[in-house]
């Protein structure tokens, strides 16, 4: 949830402390948040000016191509279309972004096939697949819960929304190494969970036990569950998903909930709300 993050803490900025709306102020804000964005583009409807002294605003629609949210991921497409936003407009010449009300829109997403791979490739993700505890694919070595490490994952995007993962399970043990191959199709069930369908591993060009697949499904699925997002003021549902040779096409609803930014709350998406907005609200911050 970075981007969403990323994208929150600039669209919230839109409405500087004198009520001046200007869409290059979002522009700029939303950059400030990002690594590099190779070309974004954001329109703010406002509405007339009373309404600005009130905190409303009608829209934002922000539109992105090749945003990278860190130096590590980088998305092919990135757009976000709000509601109307409903801000304490007191607390926002303060220097505090607070909601008076959910703010809701809708977010877009594309990710490339060499893009995700890049990422699969990168020292973040490197350092926390190192971090893993892999269970053995033997029950009576269960125990040795650091035997296994993974090395160079890689993802295919197929037709037909299905998905090819391929990676090396190396055993630090005994330094020989394991060759899995996954395929899958994806689904969406309720809108608040991404599935795992049909899915065929096989080790080292055979079929994996039925213990193994039934195991990593049950674990992988219960990961990709949005449901997570909610104990966190963050409510997502899927509205379409699309995987095709060519990438990955994402649409989301997304909700933040006005505890998400109520005064006294302590968390890293405050602070990254917060932050940029400050410099806005008095230079003298900088």
């Amino acid at each position: 949830m970075e981007f969403l993050t990323v994208l929150l803490s600039g669209l919230l900025l839109v409405i500087s402390p004198v009520g001046i709306v200007v869409d290059q102020v979002a522009e700029d804000a939303i950059r400030s948040r990002l690594v590099s964005a190779e070309s974004l583009d954001v329109r703010v409807d406002s509405g007339p000016s009373f309404q600005l002294l009130q905190g409303r605003i009608d829209k934002v629609r922000i539109a992105g191509r090749g945003i990278y949210p860190t130096a590590d991921l980088r998305l092919e497409v990135a757009e976000l279309e709000t509601d109307p936003i409903d801000l304490a407009f007191n607390q926002l010449r303060q220097g505090k972004v607070v909601l008076d009300a959910p703010l809701q829109g809708a977010l877009h997403l594309v990710l490339s096939e060499a893009d995700v791979n890049a990422f699969l490739r990168s020292p973040t993700v490197t350092k926390q697949l190192s971090e893993l505890k892999i269970g053995s694919l033997n029950q009576a070595q269960a125990r040795e819960r650091e035997r296994y490490q993974i090395n160079n994952p890689a993802i295919d995007f197929l037709a037909d929304n299905r998905v090819q993962i391929s990676l090396e399970l190396e055993d630090l043990v005994q330094e020989g190494a394991l060759q899995i191959e996954a395929q899958s199709g994806l689904s969406i069930s309720a809108g608040d969970r991404l599935m795992l369908v049909d899915p065929v591993i096989k080790v080292n060009g055979q079929p994996a036990p039925d213990r193994l697949v039934n195991g990593l499904l049950a674990d992988v699925n219960n990961q990709l569950s949005l449901q997570r997002l909610e104990n966190r003021g963050l409510t997502a549902r899927v509205i379409n998903l699309a995987v095709q040779p060519e990438g990955l096409d994402l649409a989301l609803w997304v909700r933040v909930d006005p505890s998400v930014t109520a005064p006294g709350t302590a968390s890293a998406e405050v602070e990254a709300l917060e932050s940029p907005l400050l410099l806005l609200a008095n230079p003298s911050y900088r």
